[in-house]
C-alpha cells in the first residue's frame, strides 16, 4: 500500500532529528521510523539523506528567518533595538537548557559537516547569510538611535555577534552551562554599546 506523507511534517520531524543526533549518528532506519515512512516511499521522496538533510535545513532556515523578523520586530516607540538584539540572543542561550543543548540546526550542521561535505557547506553558508540579512536591519536601527558602535558596519556587526553566538551555543553544548555563554554575550554587547 502506497501511503502519502505530509512533506512537511515529514521535514518538521527531520529538523528534530537531525538537530538531536547529527548527520552522521542518524541513519535511514531511524528517520523511516520516526517518519512513518517506508524506506521506498523516503527514496522516493528525498533520493538520499544527503537530499533530505538539504530540504530539512531549506525549511529550518525558512522558519528561522520568518522567528528572526517577528522576534526583532519593533512595535512600540518605547522598544529600543539594541534591547531588541540582546534579548534576542540571551533568551536563545536561555533556552539550551531546556532543549538539551540542540543548538542550531545550521550551526551544528556546519561543525560537523562543513569541511567534509561541499553541497552542505555551500547550503548552510547560503542559509547562515539569510541570518544574517535578517538582524541587519535591527543592527541598523541600533546604530541609527547611537546605541551601537559605527566603527564598524550593520553586517560586521552582526557577523562578529551571530558568530560569537554561535560560538557560545557551541560552549554551551560542551559544558552543558548557557550561563557562562550569556554572560560572555552581555559582556560582548555592552563592549559595543556607545557609552553616553
Amino acid at each position: 500500500m502506497n501511503i502519502k506523507h505530509d512533506r512537511e511534517l515529514v521535514l518538521q520531524k527531520g529538523i528534530k532529528l537531525f538537530s538531536e543526533n547529527g548527520y552522521t549518528k542518524l541513519g535511514i532506519d531511524e528517520i523511516c521510523l520516526q517518519t512513518g515512512m517506508t524506506k521506498g516511499a523516503f527514496y522516493n521522496a528525498f533520493k538520499s539523506k544527503e537530499q533530505f538533510l538539504q530540504q530539512v535545513i531549506e525549511l529550518y532556515s525558512s522558519n528561522n528567518v520568518n522567528r528572526i523578523q517577528k522576534k526583532l520586530a519593533l512595535t512600540s516607540t518605547n522598544e529600543k533595538a539594541i534591547d531588541k538584539i540582546a534579548q534576542f540572543y540571551l533568551d536563545m542561550l536561555a533556552i539550551q537548557p531546556n532543549i538539551n543543548y540542540i543548538g542550531c540546526l545550521v550551526n551544528n550542521m556546519m561543525a560537523e559537516l562543513g569541511s567534509m561535505n561541499p553541497t552542505i557547506s555551500a547550503l548552510t553558508t547560503i542559509e547562515y547569510n539569510s541570518f544574517i540579512q535578517a538582524i541587519i536591519p535591527t543592527i541598523e536601527v541600533a546604530q541609527e538611535a547611537g546605541d551601537l558602535t559605527n566603527l564598524l558596519s550593520a553586517k560586521e556587526l552582526t557577523e562578529l555577534l551571530h558568530a560569537t553566538f554561535y560560538g557560545l551555543l557551541t560552549i554551551s553544548k560542551s559544558n552543558q552551562d548557557s550561563l557562562k555563554s550569556m554572560a560572555t554575550f552581555r559582556l560582548l554587547i555592552n563592549n559595543l554599546k556607545i557609552k553616553k
